[in-house]
């Protein structure tokens, strides 16, 4: 097989917010005897060379190691008041019930911790549980929920028929930032509250809402860069349908500020991500996740069957220049495929090794909802320019 070689150059910034700390969670004895180069640690970068260049990358998926143990994120999701019995509904879950993870993973701890994520409890299918849950880690996979935290930090709305879906964590400012998407019958909106540590958060605030019919914000997903902030989702109701999609297109907005000035509108900077292949055939993206190190961004796309919302999903990898228009790599990430569903991913540049690690949180339909966490590398040519 020919590879197709996608050049990009990329300056590699260092920096870590850090403040006064509490000590971290004790490890527990299989983290602290993790292998760096076991499939449960990726290990550090082992050159951060802030002038590395990238050169070329392989578009070609090594080292992935296939999990069979799903996470466990140990809690109790909190449903609305039962008409009859007037008692709020509520069911424990551990390994099972739980998706759209949104992990981010610190070179240095914050707030005690490497990891942190928001995921979604999604119990029997119920959408009254889909609330917002924070957990954090020290390995990436034994999660806990931090130290004096109310979780879900948002309630089911009280409305029958609406619900919450699709959060996305990232942290800027030393702050972390919850987003999250609110279905109602006639409308959708998107909501965010922030935590100076994890653990007390703020009252939600309104981003933006548009109608329940046209254009959409599926899996929203905040990336900041340059002094904007950009939201990438996953958009309907596309009159003429591009060149990667059927019925769902990626599109972008911007705004100067994490809150304020984002436009779900075409016809206001609702601006479509162009794909210049279209690996997943007939099906067409659904959920989506967008990083950025210094000028890659990278997109995890999870694809649905035609006309079906999530079915048959499976995960697919990309990456881009500009942000504006993304190349995928051609064979999905997870060769089974079938029941993949919205998951997350961390990115490593590592020069000595000539590659970016891929910290992968895959989240599936099967099994009653599960997440199971893994690795993969893709190789890269990289210069490292002498001083």
């Amino acid at each position: 097989m020919n590879k197709l070689l996608i050049t990009i150059f990329i300056v590699i910034t260092l920096g870590s917010c850090k403040k006064d700390e509490p000590a971290p969670l004790e490890k527990t004895p299989s983290e602290a005897n993790l292998d760096p180069e076991s499939p449960l640690d990726p290990g550090e970068p082992e050159d951060l060379n802030p002038d590395v260049q990238v050169l070329s990358i392989d578009p070609n998926v090594t080292g992935w190691v296939e999990s069979n143990t799903p996470i466990a994120f140990n809690s109790v999701a909190i449903g609305r008041k039962n008409a009859v019995t007037g008692i709020v509904n509520s069911i424990s879950l551990s390994k099972s019930g739980w998706t759209h993870p949104s992990v981010l993973h610190f070179r240095n701890p914050w707030m005690g911790y490497k990891y942190w994520a928001a995921v979604t409890p999604y119990p029997y299918s119920d959408n009254q549980y889909e609330n917002p849950h924070i957990f954090c880690a020290n390995d990436g996979v034994s999660w806990i929920e931090p130290a004096g935290i109310l979780n879900p930090i948002e309630s089911c709305p009280e409305t029958p028929g609406s619900y919450h879906s699709d959060v996305n964590l990232i942290r800027e400012n030393n702050k972390l930032y919850c987003y999250w998407r609110t279905t109602a019958s006639s409308e959708r909106s998107l909501w965010v509250k922030s935590s100076l540590d994890g653990v007390h958060w703020s009252e939600k605030q309104f981003i933006c809402k548009w109608p329940a019919s046209g254009v959409d914000v599926i899996a929203p997903s905040m990336v900041p860069y340059n002094n904007q902030y950009y939201c990438y989702g996953v958009s309907t109701g596309e009159l003429i349908p591009g060149s990667y999609f059927t019925n769902f297109s990626v599109r972008k907005m911007a705004s100067s500020d994490l809150v304020s000035g984002f436009i779900p509108d075409k016809e206001n900077g609702y601006n479509i991500v162009q794909v210049t292949n279209r690996p997943w055939g007939d099906q067409d993206p659904w959920h989506i996740e967008v990083k950025k190190i210094n000028n890659i961004w990278l997109m995890l796309v999870t694809t649905t069957n035609h006309n079906s919302y999530g079915g048959g999903g499976r995960l697919f990898f990309g990456y881009s220049m500009d942000g504006s228009t993304f190349t995928f790599i051609a064979k999905p990430l997870f060769a089974k495929g079938g029941s993949t569903y919205k998951s997350s991913f961390h990115p490593m540049i590592d020069y000595k090794n000539k590659c970016i690690k891929i910290e992968l949180w895959r989240a599936m339909m099967s099994d009653g909802w599960v997440v199971f966490r893994e690795n993969f590398v893709i190789k890269a040519e990289m210069l490292k320019p002498s001083a």
